[in-house]
């Protein structure tokens, strides 16, 4: 059940009965999804989910753990924006050279098995 309408924060209960929390984003290729460290803490019942539109193909959906950004390696950004206005960010490139090191987080039905148990 979404925590509001607009915040793109789900609390979902696997079959197993395991809470966990997803946050959704959807772009488009060549975008850049982010969320503040302090709305997605790391956790291992967090996960960053983006909803990946492309010109006349379906959707592609990836889900991240929130733990990999403890050591973020490419397509993932650990920005801590110091010294910056910005707060410090996880963040995921987009970008289409990006795309194939972000198929290790793509959806389909054995990561499902694999990550919601």
């Amino acid at each position: 059940m979404p925590s509001s309408l607009i915040d793109g924060r789900l609390e979902v209960e696997t079959p197993s009965g395991r809470a966990i929390e997803l946050f959704v984003s959807t772009q488009r290729v060549g975008g850049y999804a982010f969320w503040t460290q302090r709305r997605l803490p790391l956790a291992s019942n967090r996960f960053a989910a983006v909803v990946l539109l492309a010109d006349g193909d379906d959707p592609s959906v990836y889900v991240v753990p929130s733990t990999d950004w403890r050591d973020a390696s490419p397509p993932l950004k650990n920005r801590p924006n110091i010294g910056k206005k910005s707060e410090p960010e996880f963040g995921i490139s987009l970008a289409r050279s990006s795309l194939p090191a972000l198929a290790r987080y793509s959806w389909d039905e054995a990561s499902t098995r694999d990550r919601f148990r």
